[in-house]
């Protein structure tokens, strides 16, 4: 291989990583001087991302959180990285037509390519982490401090368990988990045989607080006043307290159904709490200070309202059902426990009872009391024992043995949906994938787990005196024995030693190898996946099908690394790892296994399991690169000069739609053809596309986390709507304004153009049809599904005036043609006065939007907020027929730069100096 020749082509390929014309209408930039900027920005990021690094010092969970989103956004970075340089990473038609001539051979110029991808891979790994890869190891090294942690992994798979084949197994697989003082009652009920164990600081018959469970007694409880006739599912809540607490609402009432199945709207918690640690802050919470809360917060719901679990709603559903049935709460609880023999369950201990509750713990180990509810005892004031609840959920399977089976079934019945494959009945949530009704609860030194399936005929509940914690043993002891039972694979219950930061100069270099490797691995993972894939479907495809299938797979990666960034959870809980609902992120989420890489590296045995997926995640990615380099050494270049890039087209009917007169039909058909084939305009869309989905999934996402306040309530899905319109629009006007080749506009040139009303017209059309209305149609359907048709119709005309508003704006300025004509990038303002104008309406999104929910059941506010953004509309479109209508709206193929130097025409005595 001839040195001088590799180290030429080697600078030739590393300054053509990144596509200009993906990056400007002007593809003769300066290289050193774009690598130049591609390294400031990367550098700044890094230097943002180094206030984060304080999180070692905030603990385990913290802690791997911070690290699994570095990895995260170092997956991202490259991501994005390799999509901009896509056509750069395997040898394309002008290196093989510009080099074979040439007396260089080939492996030269595949080993000088290889050399040039893997320099860029690093330098951007590098740049990323300019600072991070300094501050955060240090950070770590002398904060991390020794912790005991769930071993995030499965034991192997057993014919399924009876209920007494079961203590043994769980003896064995408990051994490590409970610490001393510590206690677990497991109770399981399958087919008709019964057992409860007791491991640790517990006793069969040790008495626990069952946290929310309770709920699941107080919706029992509303089922049987129902069939006794004495309540309604449908009946407002207000008509069961005492006479004028709470006024009636404009809005629709709020009914006891929705209070059982948190569709209430109410908060979590109400907001005039006592003062004092959250243990305490219920004790005393009287019937006075909840009707003070329902006369500020007033009884009716938003018709909007989705799921949101709320303590308040339950704990006021008892107290309204105790004083519909004139007797306190406990009372109505007894009406269940006494008919099931459950003598050790009550919400207020007698004293023979109160010696057989086990201590709890809750957080830095500290041992707390049982906790006082006040008027809110419905939410989750039970206490009980292993065996009352397993009598509790055997009934559940088999309501047909009690005396009260109709009320039991109609707790099971659905009520709707609070999730992919979860739906809620009264209080229960219901796995569809494994036929399983389930409650958690938690207190300040108790959790609890509670499941049955009516289909598999088994029932599991699960005591522990330990607080909510990283842990979450309860939930997870839950779905063990339920793994067991089921003879699935189980998780495991082991612990392992997380090691304290190893401090010192030894301790500083482990933590800045295993940060660097980590981060250099992940960003090669992904970069050899996106080669991977590119380069098989080289080799697989013909090439002139390859060609159009290659700037769509290039847009589907840009959008899937968009969508894994903000989708998966950033926050690393490792019982959050472990449970059913997350386990999809364990098995196929990349950024966790290099997170079990990084512990691995860091002489952590936590995370094993993620980081042995991370090996063979790399081995196959690693091996999939090698092989397409190797088939495009042997194969690739031959095809390249034997199939030709461009085929004729076979004749046929065009199948895109008129747009009115022929010239409006011909922008229009050009406009979709252009973006249909052009992969500078394609990708460049893609991006405000791309942003715009993740502003929207950032919008879902703060829905679904704080949607329990009713002025946030469906927030989500109407924010996101609006602002992928927004990016919409935004995309469309700016890729419109980037020329597709300025050689070819002589055709344009020599036509009998239109006047420049007709002009607006016709770009006009092209703008909606490419903006405005996919929008509309493609969030449709969404829309309906969530709300029905009336309210998604109200959206949508708002949306769509919305985005009519936005593309006349757009319209404003010089009359160009779609990708015809050019533009000056130094005067091009458009970009960030529309980007400001944006951040204007992302901060003013949430007013706005609740301002429109609120219309919706109101028709004259309706009426209102339509004729407000018609107006909006009407006066945009106006002015920009009135631009075009004027001499500057004349059409303008070439943008002519400011000259460089201006007459003053100065006048003497009205006379013009010449001189």
């Amino acid at each position: 291989m001839n040195e001088s020749q590799f180290r030429i082509l080697y600078r030739q390929f590393l300054f053509r990583m990144v596509d200009l014309e993906l990056l400007s209408a002007d593809a003769m930039g300066d290289m050193n001087r774009l690598f130049g900027q591609f390294a400031a920005l990367l550098i700044f990021i890094s230097l943002g991302l180094c206030l984060l690094a304080g999180v070692g010092g905030a603990g385990l969970v913290l802690e791997w959180s911070g690290v699994h989103f570095m990895i995260a956004v170092t997956m991202l970075v490259v991501g994005l990285f390799a999509i901009l340089s896509w056509d750069s990473t395997f040898p394309d038609r002008r290196d093989v037509m510009v080099l074979a001539p040439l007396p260089i051979r080939s492996r030269t110029v595949f080993f000088a390519k290889i050399a040039a991808v893997g320099t860029a891979l690093g330098l951007t790994v590098a740049m990323l982490h300019a600072a991070t890869g300094f501050i955060w190891p240090m950070s770590l090294n002398n904060y991390h401090a020794a912790a005991i942690a769930p071993s995030i992994a499965y034991d192997s798979a057993m014919e399924p368990l009876s209920a007494a084949e079961l203590g043994p197994v769980l003896r064995k697989d408990l051994a490590n988990a409970l610490r001393p003082g510590r206690g677990a009652v497991v109770g399981v009920w399958k087919n008709g045989e019964q057992s409860v164990f007791a491991y640790g600081a517990a006793k069969p018959d040790s008495i626990f607080e069952i946290g929310s469970i309770t709920k699941t007694f107080t919706a029992l409880t509303l089922a049987q006043m129902v069939e006794a006739g004495k309540a309604r599912f449908d009946e407002p809540v207000r008509e069961l307290l005492p006479p004028d607490t709470v006024r009636h609402p404009d809005a629709p009432d709020m009914t006891l159904l929705d209070l059982a199945t948190h569709r209430s709207g109410l908060p979590p918690i109400p907001n005039n709490l006592h003062p004092g640690n959250m243990r305490e802050a219920y004790a005393g919470y009287s019937a006075d200070d909840l009707y003070a809360f329902l006369r500020y917060w007033g009884a009716g719901k938003s018709p909007y309202v989705t799921f949101q679990y709320s303590n308040l709603g339950f704990g006021l559903l008892g107290h309204a059902l105790a004083i519909r049935a004139g007797v306190s709460y406990e009372d109505l609880v007894n009406g269940i426990t006494r008919p099931l023999g459950m003598r050790d369950t009550a919400v207020n201990l007698t004293d023979e009872q109160s010696k057989r509750v086990i201590q709890g713990y809750g957080g830095g180990d500290a041992p707390v009391g049982l906790m006082d509810l006040g008027v809110l005892a419905g939410a989750g004031a039970i206490k009980s024992t292993g065996s009352d609840m397993v009598r509790y959920l055997a009934a559940n399977v088999r309501p047909e043995t009690t005396e009260f089976r109709a009320a039991i079934d109609a707790t099971h019945r659905l009520r709707g949906q609070i999730g992919p494959g979860a739906n809620i009945a009264l209080a229960w949530a219901y796995d569809a994938d494994h036929g399983i009704y389930e409650h958690d609860g938690g207190t300040a030194g108790y959790t609890s787990d509670a499941l049955f399936s009516p289909r598999g005929r088994y029932a599991v509940v699960v005591l522990t005196n330990v607080g909510p914690d990283m842990f979450q043993l309860a939930s997870v002891l839950g779905e063990h024995v339920r793994n067991r039972l089921a003879g699935e694979r189980a998780i495991s219950l082991n612990t392992v030693l997380v090691p304290a930061g190893g401090g010192g100069l030894w301790g500083l270099l482990r933590e800045f190898v295993a940060w660097w490797v980590t981060m250099l691995s992940a960003g090669a993972f992904i970069y050899c996946c996106v080669l991977g894939a590119q380069g098989l479907a080289a080799e697989l495809l013909p090439r002139k099908y390859f060609l159009r299938v290659s700037s769509y797979m290039q847009m589907a990666a840009f959008g899937i690394f968009v969508a894994a960034f903000f989708l998966e959870p950033k926050l690393v809980s490792p019982s959050a790892l472990l449970i059913r609902q997350n386990s999809l992120y364990l098995e196929w989420s990349p950024s966790y296994w290099f997170l079990g890489l990084f512990q691995q590296l860091n002489g952590s045995p936590a995370l094993h399991e993620l980081a042995l997926r991370a090996w063979i995640a790399m081995a196959i990615a690693f091996g999939a690169t090698g092989s397409a380099y190797t088939l495009a050494y042997l194969r690739t270049m031959r095809k390249i000069v034997e199939e030709p890039d461009i085929a004729p087209a076979v004749g046929g009917r065009s199948w895109l739609p008129g747009f009115g007169n022929g010239f409006a039909t011909a922008v229009g058909q050009f406009s979709i053809r252009t973006i249909l084939r052009s992969r500078q305009h394609r990708l460049l869309l893609a991006l405000y596309l791309g942003v715009g989905f993740a502003t929207a999934i950032l919008f879902r996402r703060q829905d679904q986390a704080v949607g329990g306040l009713v002025e946030t309530v469906q927030l989500g899905p109407l924010c996101a709507t609006i602002m992928i319109m927004i990016f919409c629009v935004m995309g469309i006007r700016v890729v419109f304004s980037m020329p597709t080749d300025m050689r070819a506009n002589w055709i344009f040139r020599i036509m009998p153009l239109p006047d420049g009303v007709r002009c607006m017209v016709a770009r006009r059309r092209a703008f909606y049809a490419l903006s405005v209305v996919p929008v509309c149609v493609l969030c449709a359907p969404l829309l309906i599904s969530l709300w029905g048709w009336r309210i998604a119709v109200q959206h949508l005309l708002l949306m769509a005036l919305l985005g009519s508003a936005l593309a006349e704006v757009g319209l404003h300025g010089r009359q160009k043609l779609p990708f015809t004509c050019s533009y000056l990038p130094g005067k091009s303002n458009f970009n960030i006065s529309f980007l400001l104008c944006s951040l204007l309406v992302f901060t003013v999104m949430i007013e706005a939007v609740k301002l429109e929910r609120d219309s919706f059941g109101n028709m004259a506010e309706y009426a209102g907020a339509v004729g407000v953004m018609l107006v909006l509309a009407m006066g945009a479109r106006w002015s920009a027929r009135r631009l075009a209508a004027s001499p500057e709206g004349q059409l303008q193929f070439e943008e002519a730069a400011d000259p460089a130097i201006f007459a003053l025409d100065l006048h003497r005595d009205g006379v013009t100096v010449v001189k």
